[in-house]
């Protein structure tokens, strides 16, 4: 009796982790893999606008590595265009203006039509 009690209470405990939730169209949401912010809106069918935003902390790098994972993703193959519109940081801005606020990178993604 007590093997089945834990079985069926294990069981639901991990079915309660997997609750998938619909996040709205540009709400705010966190990446736990590469720890950054990201605003994803779906603007019509296969393009999308991202927002990876920016933090002190963070590295342009995982910014950057994370909007190239997140479009694969989106777009679940190779082929997509991403269209940069702000954010890209220069070599050498955090040493020239290191309390200087970046922009957070900004891109539209289009998936290719097959």
């Amino acid at each position: 009796m007590m093997k089945k009690s834990m079985c069926l209470l294990l069981a639901l405990l991990l079915t309660a982790c997997a609750n998938n939730i619909n996040t709205p169209n540009g709400a705010s949401q966190w990446d736990f893999d590469h720890q950054v912010q990201f605003k994803q809106t779906d603007l019509k069918n296969g393009k999308y606008h991202l927002q990876v935003i920016t933090k002190q902390s963070t590295e342009f790098s995982k910014l950057a590595t994370f909007l190239m994972r997140q479009s694969l993703r989106l777009c679940k193959s190779y082929g997509f265009k991403i269209e940069v519109l702000e954010g890209v940081e220069r070599f050498d801005d955090k040493l020239s203006f290191p309390n200087m606020i970046m922009p957070s990178l900004s891109a539209n993604i289009e998936c290719p039509t097959s």
